[in-house]
């Protein structure tokens, strides 16, 4: 018995070591990797929200214009490529969607592209040209739809979205939001989720399952608004799922691992309806050696050595955090009519979201139903600009300054 036990513990030994092995050589593959690979984050299905966060040229758009494609080589499924400006959105499509796919992609998947609007289409030529030279297009089947989120009310009732879509097994909605943050220089003229989800609800109104969206960003000097909207900013390298009801979910995804003769096919439905929150997985990139090494030496490293969009790193300001405990509540500020838009100024000049309390109103905008006295708004930005607020945590720091810079747009 004694023997027995002595070499299970040796097998145990021996296998944590294996497992120990795997993740050194795992590392090491990972820093030898110059640039980014997508397959890892696909395996989670149940996700709908994938966030690439990022430096520049790590080949995130690269690696997601790679799936994409390959996706409509093998089984026909268009996709859509969102840009925040109409303007950036018309330079990709420029050209016959020349800036939309990498050259060797072309070359690749054999692709022959032509636009028409925002439509991109993969054609098929007569191989002999005509009398006046031209090859006849035989065939043209729509790859891409290139849309801009600024724009989303022009879209409206453009007929979009396609009730029977998904009726064909092999079609997904596949849609990528690329360069999902503003640069610094960049005119704060409207709000990024709100146009972005009612772009999405253009495209595909009430799906819930079979769809994949993701959110790719490189500048990280700021804080997301989009993530600011998930609750959740990363402030180390690594992978986050945003996700309620683990256990259920682990109990879902147990099922639908066994083979299909020994599948609860009535335990299966009953946690499909469960509600398992953001439903949203954020890879913060850390950079690799070959990434770092590759990069050294650019003119992006000596001219701007420290600027996030190159090293990757999130410049955090925490000195406005306030940690300590809440007591009175003073005012209530909205900046529209959307509870997620109020904040309740407590004593000590803390700010927090609001949370049903009860005091009287200082209004950031007319027309919101309650009075606007424009002294006591420009009081509220004069306060901010002076760092006087403290904030419950960084999210709300986020939100507030968001809704500050909408209201009043900074040049620089």
């Amino acid at each position: 018995m004694g023997r027995k036990k002595k070499i299970n513990k040796e097998i145990q030994k021996a296998k944590e070591e294996i497992k120990l092995l795997h993740a050194r050589m795992k590392k090491a593959e990972l820093q030898s990797r110059e640039y980014y690979l997508l397959r890892s984050i696909l395996g989670y299905w149940w996700a709908i929200f994938l966030f690439l966060l990022g430096g520049r040229e790590a080949g995130k758009s690269y690696a997601v214009t790679d799936f994409f494609v390959k996706q409509f080589k093998e089984y026909g499924r268009p996709f859509y490529w969102l840009r925040l400006s109409e303007t950036s959105a018309k330079k990709l499509l420029s050209n016959n969607a020349e800036k939309l796919v990498d050259p060797d992609l072309r070359r690749k998947y054999n692709l022959d592209l032509v636009t028409n609007g925002e439509n991109v289409y993969n054609v098929i030529r007569r191989s002999k040209p005509d009398k006046k030279g031209k090859t006849r297009i035989l065939e043209k089947k729509l790859m891409a739809r290139v849309l801009s989120i600024a724009t989303f009310y022009n879209d409206k009732g453009s007929g979009y979205f396609d009730k029977d879509f998904l009726d064909d097994p092999n079609m997904y909605y596949n849609i990528c939001l690329d360069e999902m943050n503003r640069e610094k220089s960049e005119k704060n003229s409207f709000d990024i989720v709100y146009s972005f989800t009612n772009q999405l609800e253009n495209l595909i109104r009430s799906t819930k399952g079979r769809v994949r969206v993701i959110c790719i960003g490189n500048t990280l000097e700021e804080a997301s608004d989009l993530l600011c909207s998930f609750n959740f900013i990363p402030e180390e390298f690594g992978r986050y799922k945003l996700v309620k009801n683990k256990k259920k979910l682990k109990l879902l995804l147990d099922e639908l691992k066994k083979p299909k003769e020994l599948q609860d096919k009535k335990k299966i439905f009953e946690l499909n309806k469960t509600n398992f929150g953001k439903r949203a997985v954020i890879e913060y990139i850390e950079p690799s050696e070959a990434y770092t090494n590759r990069r050294s030496g650019t003119i992006a490293d000596i001219l701007m050595p420290e600027a996030s969009t190159f090293t990757n790193k999130i410049q955090t300001d925490t000195s406005l955090v306030y940690k300590g405990r809440l007591t009175n509540p003073v005012k209530i500020i909205k900046f529209s009519k959307d509870k997620a838009d109020w904040f309740t100024l407590w004593d000590k000049n803390v700010i927090s979201c609001y949370n049903k309390e009860i005091k009287s109103v200082i209004a950031m905008r007319p027309y919101i139903d309650e009075l606007f006295e424009p002294k006591l708004r420009d009081n509220v930005i004069q306060m901010f600009d002076y760092r006087t607020f403290k904030y419950r945590d960084l999210i709300t720091f986020k939100k507030f300054q968001k809704n500050i810079n909408l209201l009043k747009p900074r040049g620089c």
